[in-house]
C-alpha cells in the first residue's frame, strides 16, 4: 500500500489489491499529473487494472469533479485481500474510500490478540476488519454493527471466507441507536471496538464532533464487561491527540468507568507522518482495559 498526503488535504492515495491498484487523486496538482501517474503505476506495479476513486469531497474544494472510473483493464465483483493472515472482501468500486482502510492494520492485530474466548462488538464495522479478524483469532462470538447493508454483506462474506461465519452475525442500524438499545437489553461484551468515520470533517465541526466522540465512549464503555477492553479511534485530522484523549476521559467519567490505557497508536507504518504536517497524524487510537 502506498499512501501520501499534501498540504493538509489528501493529495494522493494509492492502495493495492493484488494485481489491481486503486488510486484517489484528491488535489488539483495530482489531477494534473493523472497521466504521468498512470504511466508510473504501469512501470512500477504493472497492474492488470487501475481504478480511480476520485469521489472524495476533498476534490470539491479544489473545483474538481467527483467520479469513479476504471482507467486500466476491468474489475468485476469484490476483490480479495489478505491482512494479518485473514481474508477479506473489498468493493473497490462502490465501497468507502478505496474499498479498504489499511491504516488500521496494526490496531486490528493488537485487538485480535485479546480476542480468544471473548464476546466482541465491532461498531462501525464496515466490512469486518476488526470483528472478522477477532473471530479468526478465536473470539467466541462477534457482532458486526454498521448502518450499511452492503458493507455488512461483505463482512459476512469475509467471515465465510475464513470459516468463522457461525460465530459472526450482523446488526444493521445507526451506531448510537444500536448502543442505546443494547444498553437497554443489558448486553455486555468482553471487547468493544468503536472505529467511526470522521466526526470532524472541517474545523467548523470541531465542537459538535468532540461531543460526539465523548458520547460514543460513554455509550460504548457502558457495554464493556468488567476487566473487558475498549478500542476507540478517531480519523479526524482536525482533532489533536490531546483533544481526543480528553473526550475519551470525559466519556469514561460519564459512564462511571475507569481503567488503564494499554496502547496508544496511530496509523500503520505505510502511512508516514510528515514532521511539518501535523494533519498527517490524523489517526488516533486508544486501547483500554476497563475496571
Amino acid at each position: 500500500m502506498i499512501h501520501a498526503e499534501a498540504d493538509g488535504l489528501p493529495g494522493l492515495v494509492v492502495d493495492r489489491f493484488g494485481d489491481v491498484v486503486v488510486a484517489q487523486l484528491n488535489s488539483a496538482g495530482m489531477e494534473r499529473l493523472r497521466e504521468p501517474l498512470l504511466g508510473a503505476l504501469d512501470d512500477v506495479l504493472a497492474p492488470r487494472a487501475v481504478v480511480l476513486r476520485n469521489d472524495s469531497t476533498a476534490r470539491t474544494s479544489e473545483g474538481l469533479p467527483l467520479e469513479t472510473t476504471v482507467a486500466r483493464g476491468a474489475v468485476e465483483g469484490p476483490l480479495e485481500l489478505v491482512e494479518n493472515g485473514c481474508r477479506f472482501a473489498a468493493d473497490v468500486i462502490a465501497g468507502q474510500k478505496t474499498g479498504w482502510f489499511y491504516d488500521q492494520r496494526d490496531n486490528r492485530a493488537a485487538v485480535a490478540q485479546l480476542a480468544p474466548g471473548c464476546r466482541v462488538l465491532d461498531l462501525f464495522a464496515y466490512t469486518g476488519g476488526f470483528g472478522v479478524l477477532a473471530a479468526v483469532r478465536g473470539a467466541a462470538a462477534v457482532t458486526l454493527a454498521d448502518s450499511s447493508k452492503p458493507a455488512l454483506a461483505l463482512a459476512l462474506d469475509s467471515a465465510q471466507r475464513n470459516g468463522v461465519a457461525a460465530r459472526c452475525h450482523a446488526l444493521e442500524g445507526d451506531a448510537f441507536a444500536t448502543l442505546e438499545r443494547l444498553a437497554g437489553e443489558r448486553a455486555r461484551y468482553d471487547i468493544v471496538v468503536a472505529d467511526p468515520p470522521a466526526f470532524v470533517k472541517s474545523r467548523k465541526d470541531l465542537a459538535a464532533g468532540l461531543k460526539a466522540y465523548r458520547k460514543l465512549v460513554r455509550l460504548a464503555a457502558a457495554l464493556v464487561a468488567p476487566e473487558g477492553f475498549l478500542f476507540v479511534a478517531s480519523c479526524s485530522h482536525n482533532v489533536t491527540q490531546e483533544a481526543f484523549a480528553e473526550q475519551v476521559c470525559g466519556g469514561l467519567s460519564r459512564a462511571r468507568r475507569s481503567g488503564r490505557i494499554l496502547r496508544s497508536a496511530g496509523a500503520a507504518a505505510d502511512h508516514p507522518v510528515h514532521p511539518f504536517l501535523p494533519e498527517s497524524a490524523y489517526l488516533k487510537a486508544l486501547l483500554l482495559q476497563l475496571d
